[in-house]
């Protein structure tokens, strides 16, 4: 998906969607929905707890699988692309686990608002500061704006493999528990990929700069 000959019009367009999808998961975290929190009835508070993660591992996943319009915004390498393409698909394989999940198990919910409103007010503010970093107008090299986008993506996987670690020590159903490490693991392995990347071809003596 290297974009070198799309049309300029039309790559800034996905950029400007892509921006803001990086903006809502990498640089504030978390889910960004505006919705109130409504309270949890009907759940066990451990249930209701578990809840509460599976809410926001499937709003992040929703948004790793859109994190493929990144691919848009500058002419990217091949390993890079291949990369972001990786981290997309495993989004949308996830993000439709999660969905299957909550319509076969009635005590997982994943449509809750988890953060105070003032967090995620917060994340939103540090993600509107930051998003200028990933514009494609900015003038950034494609080294830098690669370095930058894999530094802010190994931090968010990590963020999401430790979630899923958590979760699966609470999670007393032994299918559900196994769903949970399988995505543990993928998201390290992504992780190790992204911060292999990053000492190769961006710290390592003698990189590109």
């Amino acid at each position: 998906m290297i974009t070198e000959h799309r049309p300029f019009v039309l790559r800034v367009v996905f950029a400007l969607v892509a921006l803001v999808m990086v903006a809502a998961l990498i640089l504030t975290g978390c889910s960004g929905s505006e919705a109130a929190r409504a309270p949890v009835t009907g759940l066990s508070a451990q249930r209701a707890m578990l809840s509460e993660g599976y809410s926001l591992l499937y709003s992040d996943a929703a948004k790793l699988d859109a994190l493929e319009l990144a691919l848009y915004v500058k002419v990217e390498s091949q390993e890079f692309n291949d990369f972001i393409t990786a981290v997309s698909t495993y989004g949308d394989e996830l993000k439709h686990d999660l969905e299957r999940i909550a319509r076969d198990y009635p005590g997982v919910r994943i449509d809750l608002e988890p953060l105070p409103e003032m967090e995620k007010r917060k994340r939103f503010a540090i993600g509107k500061d930051r998003m200028l970093e990933f514009a494609p107008l900015g003038g950034r090299s494609r080294l830098d704006y690669e370095r930058t986008m894999l530094i802010s993506l190994s931090n968010a996987l990590n963020h999401e493999s430790h979630l899923c670690q958590v979760m699966a020590g609470e999670e007393p159903d032994p299918g559900l528990k196994k769903v949970l490490l399988a995505a543990e693991k993928r998201y390290a392995d992504l992780y190790r990929r992204a911060m292999d990347l990053l000492v190769r071809e961006h710290f390592r003596p003698g990189a590109k700069s």
